[in-house]
């Protein structure tokens, strides 16, 4: 029997492809729009948007698969609030992390890391996932509950067939650049891993991120993301106070992206988000992603998830464009 979840979401993706789903957004303002966004980046721009009052949707390039990055980090923390709740983990138990587990790029967490061994309640990997983006965390994290197959069968579980995990942040990035991954019983030498990618010439670094962006692996769409926030907004993935620690919280007091979506946004609005970031070669980015719950100044919420791949801007002009996606969702509500 389909889990009461399951329903809830699967209903919602129908509604997503059913014409009347357009009625609460200026579907022509946005169409014309996001073109107009997408074409600047020089880029492929997907995004996805969903009242989650009168649950009327709009997607472009809904249905595409696009590079997760760390957006992953938002479902990680379901699975693993998940596990709370069934007993299976305790937020306040202690992890033990050795030298072997610092994982690559992002992690403050491995730069503060002191000796061989240190041990840091799971709460605090949790946050450092959720809230700092840190990969080690996260790579722990998805080692406690099962590995990347364990999350995606969650998410599938739970009605989301749009989102699949497939790899750790240590395996993950470097084969994106054609380089080894890494195993658990190794120990990441990071000056001779960036070594490594300053040997692979610079057009051919391209050629390589360039190849992965159709890679169906560590992917998601647009309209399976809007569909994973809304159960997240509904409270039907978790229970309070879990629930509204992760919306409240956590995903409210993120530290990455604030020239993202949050820049396009009223002030005053609330922004319960999780970003990703891929590498750059050559002029060509890999992925920059923001997805999350807006709620604005008078009350109404929405989801909306935004990703960028292959965009052959700078940084400044690709986080432009994520704004100027959220003005344009703004102003298209109707």
């Amino acid at each position: 029997m389909p889990t009461r979840l399951a329903c809830a979401l699967a209903f919602t993706l129908a509604g997503l492809a059913a014409s009347p789903a357009f009625a609460d957004w200026d579907k022509a303002k946005l169409d014309s729009g996001i073109k107009t966004i997408e074409q600047s980046t020089k880029g492929r721009l997907g995004v996805g948007l969903i009242d989650l009052k009168d649950r009327k949707g709009w997607s472009s390039r809904g249905a595409e698969l696009f590079p997760l990055q760390s957006v992953f980090k938002l479902p990680l923390a379901i699975g693993v609030l998940q596990a709370v709740e069934a007993g299976k983990l305790k937020l306040d138990q202690k992890i033990t992390v050795t030298r072997n587990d610092l994982s690559l790029y992002h992690s403050p967490l491995a730069k503060a890391f002191r000796g061989e061994r240190n041990e840091y309640p799971l709460r605090e990997l949790l946050a450092r996932s959720t809230r700092e983006s840190d990969n080690t965390a996260a790579d722990l994290l998805l080692r406690l509950i099962g590995g990347p197959q364990a999350l995606t069968a969650l998410l599938k579980d739970g009605g989301v067939s749009g989102i699949s995990v497939d790899r750790y942040e240590r395996v993950f990035q470097p084969e994106i650049l054609g380089l080894p991954g890494y195993g658990w019983d190794q120990a990441i030498d990071t000056a001779k891993f960036y070594k490594a990618i300053q040997a692979i010439p610079a057009a051919e670094r391209k050629k390589r991120l360039a190849a992965t962006l159709t890679d169906k692996r560590d992917a998601a769409t647009p309209e399976a993301s809007i569909a994973f926030l809304e159960g997240l907004a509904k409270g039907t993935w978790l229970r309070d106070p879990a629930n509204a620690a992760l919306l409240d919280k956590i995903m409210l007091e993120a530290k990455t992206g604030p020239s993202r979506i949050k820049a396009g946004l009223p002030a005053g609005a609330r922004f319960a988000h999780k970003t990703g970031l891929g590498p750059s070669a050559d002029g060509l980015n890999h992925a920059t992603n923001d997805i999350g719950i807006v709620t604005l100044p008078d009350g109404r919420r929405f989801a909306i998830a935004v990703y960028l791949a292959g965009a052959q801007v700078g940084e400044k002009e690709r986080e432009a464009a994520h704004a100027a996606v959220a003005r344009l969702a703004v102003e298209s509500l109707r």
